[in-house]
Formats: C-alpha cells, sequence, structure tokens
C-alpha cells in the first residue's frame, strides 16, 4: 500500500530515461551520418580532381603488373558504373508501375506520386512502399476495400518483385557476371555493409573474378616444366606478358 504513489513517479522515470536514451542515439547516429556524407564528398572532390595521380599511386603500391592493375582497375569502373546505370533504370521502371496503378485506381497526381516512388526506390533503405502502403491505408479507411486490395498486391508483388528480378538481369549483363552471381553480391554486399553494400557487393565479386582471371592467364602462360618445384627454371618471357583481357 505504502508503494502505490511511487508507482507513477516510477513509471515517468523509466519513460524519462528511455526518452534520453533514444534521443542520445538518435543524435549520435544522426551526426554520424553527417560526418560520413561530409567526408564523402569531400574525398570524392579529391578523387575526381587528382584522378590520374591516384591510378599512380596505386599502380606503385599494387603488387600486381601494370596491365593486371589496369584490368581490375577497369572492372571495378564497369562495375560501379553498372550498378548506378542499373540502379536508376530500375527505379524509374518501379516509379512508372506505382504512377500508372494510382492513375488506374483514380489517385490524385499520379504522375507526382510515380515520381516519388522512383526517387525512393533509389535509397536502399527506402523504397516505393513509403508511397504505397500509406495508399493503400487510405484507401482502406475510405471503405474502398477493392482498390486497398489491389494496390497492396500491385505494390508488395509488381513493384517491388521487379527489383529483384530486373535488378539482377540488367546489372549481370553489364558486369558480365551470371544473374544469380549479382543478385548475390547486391544482397549479400547490403546484408554485410548497409545502403553502401548494394555498390560494395558486387564490386567485390568484380574485382575476385578479375583476380581469378588473372591467376588462370598466369598459369595457362606458364609451360608444365615451370610448375614442377623440383625443376630450377626460369620464368619465360610469356609468362611475364601481361593477361590477355580487357
Amino acid at each position: 500500500m505504502d508503494r502505490e504513489p511511487n508507482r507513477p513517479a516510477g513509471t515517468v522515470a523509466a519513460f524519462v530515461q528511455w526518452l534520453t536514451a533514444q534521443s542520445t542515439s538518435l543524435l549520435r547516429g544522426s551526426i554520424n551520418q553527417a560526418v560520413m556524407f561530409v567526408l564523402t564528398f569531400y574525398l570524392l572532390f579529391y578523387f575526381l580532381r587528382d584522378r590520374e595521380s591516384a591510378l599512380r599511386g596505386i599502380e606503385r603500391l599494387s603488387p600486381l603488373r601494370t596491365a593486371e592493375t589496369a584490368y581490375t582497375l577497369s572492372r571495378l569502373a564497369e562495375t560501379v558504373h553498372a550498378i548506378l546505370i542499373g540502379t536508376v533504370l530500375v527505379a524509374a521502371v518501379q516509379g512508372t508501375l506505382g504512377g500508372l496503378i494510382f492513375w488506374w485506381l483514380g489517385l490524385p497526381t499520379p504522375v507526382f506520386w510515380g515520381l516519388a516512388m522512383g526517387l525512393l526506390a533509389i535509397v536502399p533503405v527506402l523504397g516505393a512502399f513509403l508511397i504505397w502502403v500509406p495508399a493503400a491505408i487510405y484507401l482502406a479507411l475510405e471503405g474502398a476495400w477493392a482498390s486497398a486490395a489491389i494496390l497492396t498486391v500491385w505494390g508488395g508483388v509488381v513493384v517491388a518483385g521487379i527489383d529483384n528480378l530486373l535488378y539482377p538481369i540488367l546489372v549481370g549483363n553489364r558486369l558480365r557476371l551470371h544473374t544469380v552471381a549479382a543478385f548475390v553480391g547486391a544482397v549479400g554486399g547490403i546484408v554485410l555493409f548497409g545502403a553502401s553494400g548494394l555498390v560494395l557487393g558486387p564490386a567485390v565479386i568484380a574485382v575476385t573474378v578479375s583476380l581469378i582471371d588473372i591467376l588462370k592467364q598466369r598459369l595457362s602462360d606458364q609451360p608444365e616444366a615451370e610448375l614442377t618445384p623440383k625443376r630450377d627454371t626460369k620464368p619465360s618471357r610469356q609468362s611475364r606478358a601481361a593477361p590477355d583481357r580487357e
């Protein structure tokens, strides 16, 4: 009986403590994101301005031959370009599909909402669902259950599914990788690295494949006698050649 008056005060104190911890975590996360954002563009400026110097420095530090380093860097550049182009194309398709269903259901400003869904689809953490889910809830609250169901199925199956279907095909073809490898690289990269894994995942796979190609080329250029450790033979000129790949 004596502890009853203290319960509201204890509840308020616990709530204030939880709110303080959440606010601190949010503030810390916001500061970290802001710092990473500034550093990204700061480093990007110098990488773009001093691109040639950076490439020469990578060639000097790389343990690979000059042609092999150039080949690996070219594969990495192709990977980044393919991911950017593929992401924009898939987002455009998702925005178009979302705008079409908004127009078909008679929702206001379908062009605007389609553009918004396309822009949100570019961000890995976000997506077009931030637009069509509230719209489906609004239709359900208005009593349009059939329209809400159609929008939910269209958004959850078509709009969201086209990403998993179209992205690996577009990116995989440009990366010269199998669709499964490109899909695993994108999904695994996001799981391991977060939003930046959308680029880092396929980039790691592309670099790994290029290194395997270089190793296969070196081994194929070596005579059979040189692969035997018992024989003391010098590397031939052919084994010193760079891999005949672009």
